[in-house]
């Protein structure tokens, strides 16, 4: 796996359901520590090749910096979903000129993209679909190791919005314990606690009715 540059992620999703539930954990919550803005777009060729061979290849822009990331399809363990990931950083002006489609995402120098050029010898991507999120990032301690909720409102193309808490983990033995202090919480505030089992990426193509 190191040898190729793919980390392994490790992420809780759970469904926050409405917007009143949302809400109710903002409110318990409080203050967050940061907000952030991002701007979505996934690549793939019209015949979805990358998909099929178990690839996500993503674009975005925030708030100060852009992101080229190559995800694995992913795989559930309990409420979380572990995946393969490699990533770099390039910057936000150089994000928007790609998810503008000024720029080849083909065209990028970095280690995500030569990876699926290598692989994928003569490949020609396309924006396949494109979303705004907003993240609101909350430090909260959880048993004795303090963990960072990160809670999202993701606004689709055709007009739609989603939440969601998502936690990301350092590695998958502590899972279990991590989701049942979220099913407590969740609990305690009147929210159902149901995990998130389809990713932004294949909601917004749903929307779209591209799948």
């Amino acid at each position: 796996m190191a040898d190729r540059g793919l980390n392994l992620e490790v992420e809780i999703k759970l469904q926050l359901g409405s917007f009143p539930d949302y809400l109710k954990l903002i409110g318990f919550l409080g203050a967050v520590e940061s907000e952030e803005r991002h701007i979505n777009g996934f690549f793939d060729t019209e015949d979805r090749r990358l998909a099929e061979s178990g690839w996500v290849l993503r674009v975005r822009a925030e708030d100060d910096r852009g992101l080229v990331t190559l995800k694995s399809l992913g795989a559930p363990r309990g409420a979380a979903v572990v995946r393969e990931e490699m990533e770099a950083e390039i910057g936000r002006a150089v994000a928007m000129e790609v998810l503008n489609l000024r720029m080849d995402v083909l065209g990028l120098a970095v280690e995500p993209v030569e990876y699926v050029k290598k692989e994928f010898p003569e490949l020609s991507l396309a924006r396949l679909i494109q979303f705004h999120n907003t993240r609101q990032k909350k430090r909260f301690k959880i048993g004795d190791y303090h963990y960072t909720l990160e809670i999202d409102r993701t606004e689709f193309a055709d007009g739609s919005i989603d939440y969601e808490l998502e936690v990301e983990l350092k590695d998958a033995d502590r899972v279990e314990v991590i989701q049942d202090c979220l099913r407590h919480l969740f609990t305690s505030l009147g929210i159902a606690f149901v995990p998130q089992e389809k990713s932004k990426y294949e909601r917004a193509l749903r929307r779209a009715g591209l799948i």
